[in-house]
């Protein structure tokens, strides 16, 4: 039996998240964004490496490589492995008959696509997102022209409507009207607060359409929420950009050991080099 989602319903996602729903006594209904969805991280400097020392073990053969920035890589062969064979794999299993497709697998299959889409979208001083998605239903291109900042849905990775989750993905850019060339070629910049024009693709499909309205009705709810939450993330990311300009990588010379196992041709033909010298 086809489920029929509501024009207010809005599928956000690549792959289903769930959250665990509390109930809303006063609004049962009401769609939001669950805690947990709103966990900025927290920057924190990552360890300092420590040297991995190099095993006491004979070297059959090494050549060393010299890199672009006067580094070197040095590939060395060592004595064979000592740790046990690989057990061997085992047979393949004899082929399942073709799954036949139920009336509640189709059902099933279109509930999961409902509650799952990746958008992209390009936003114009933080006021008009450009919004494309994909209706995976159909196959159908969707385009947007929205009076709103989706931009503030980046990173949130799931949402709740009527008790349901749903996941959500969004690519996007952003872009300042000052760099459109000239600015008054972009006539879609006027379009009023809060308001949504669907420029490619079937307008008439609830379904299909459905994203945008969930969107805007979550943002008009959300916004204090997700303002300060954008802000967390982005104290995050401009704290480990600070942290990386700060301890930029030292070039170091690199060693890699090869050891032989099961199966090798050196264990039977070493041909070593320099035979019998060790690691240190």
């Amino acid at each position: 039996m086809k489920r029929t989602i509501p024009r207010s319903l809005v599928i956000l996602a690549l792959t289903p998240v769930l959250f665990a729903a509390p109930p809303d006594v006063k609004n049962p209904a009401r769609t939001y964004i669950p805690d947990e969805a709103l966990q900025a991280p927290v920057f924190t400097p990552p360890a300092p490496v420590v040297p991995k020392p190099l095993p006491n073990i004979r070297i059959d053969a090494s050549i060393t490589l010299e890199n672009e920035d006067s580094t070197t890589l040095t590939l060395q062969r060592g004595a064979a492995s000592t740790l046990p064979d690989l057990p061997p794999p085992p047979p393949p299993e004899a082929a399942a008959p073709p799954h036949e497709f139920t009336a509640e697998d189709r059902a099933r299959f279109t509930y999961e696509r409902r509650h799952n889409l990746n958008l992209g979208a390009t936003i114009y001083d933080h006021r008009v997102s450009q919004i494309q998605w994909t209706d995976q239903e159909t196959g159908t291109t969707y385009q947007a022209t929205c009076g709103f900042d989706i931009s503030l849905l980046a990173g949130i990775g799931g949402l709740v409507h009527d008790g349901e989750n749903y996941s959500l993905f969004l690519m996007h850019s952003c872009a300042d009207t000052k760099d459109l060339d000239p600015p008054e070629a972009a006539p879609f910049l006027k379009i009023p607060a809060g308001a949504i024009r669907i420029t490619t693709g079937n307008a008439n499909d609830p379904e299909a359409t459905a994203p945008l309205y969930f969107i805007k009705d979550l943002l008009d709810s959300e916004k204090e929420r997700l303002t300060i939450y954008q802000a967390a993330r982005e104290k995050y990311h401009h704290e480990a950009a600070a942290w990386a300009a700060a301890h930029p990588p030292v070039p170091h010379d690199e060693t890699i050991i090869f050891r032989p196992h099961r199966g090798s041709r050196y264990l039977t033909n070493p041909q070593p080099e320099n035979k019998g010298a060790t690691t240190r």
